[in-house]
């Protein structure tokens, strides 16, 4: 696992939330929701596969720096990989925010500066969210 330190979590952090590559401009409610329970973070989440490999992601969101840039990194992450590749990053990235025993093997790239996110518990909701939507992807 990659160690980042605080100043450059927040650059990570501030870069893909200033500058998405993958964001929407309106939403086109055709895609897979999630959304909070406890603030207005909300997804709509547009997931291509060809041959089980994810070739395109997309979203429509609106929500806190945490939100929106674990989505921008979660797919950044998982572009170009297969269904079990992504089920696997995605339980492993679940545990590392919420401060379970993860597999150290599993690369998880820039989605390393949520680790501490259960610090603030309102945050770990925020760095939730793009979990559930993908997984909603996968077996939906």
């Amino acid at each position: 696992m990659k160690f980042y330190n605080n100043q450059e979590k927040q650059k990570i952090i501030f870069e893909n939330y200033s500058n998405p590559k993958y964001k929407l401009d309106r939403k086109e409610n055709s895609g897979i929701s999630e959304h909070s329970s406890i603030c207005v973070d909300e997804i709509e989440l547009h997931l291509t596969f060809q041959n089980n490999i994810l070739t395109d992601a997309k979203y429509y969101a609106i929500g806190c720096a945490i939100f929106l840039s674990s989505i921008e990194i979660m797919i950044k992450e998982l572009i170009n990989k297969s269904k079990n590749e992504i089920n696997l990053i995605l339980d492993n990235y679940f545990k590392l925010i919420n401060k379970a025993d993860h597999n150290k093997d599993i690369e998880l790239g820039e989605l390393c500066v949520f680790e501490n996110v259960k610090v603030h518990l309102n945050r770990l909701e925020c760095a939730s969210i793009v979990y559930r939507a993908f997984k909603k992807g996968l077996n939906g």
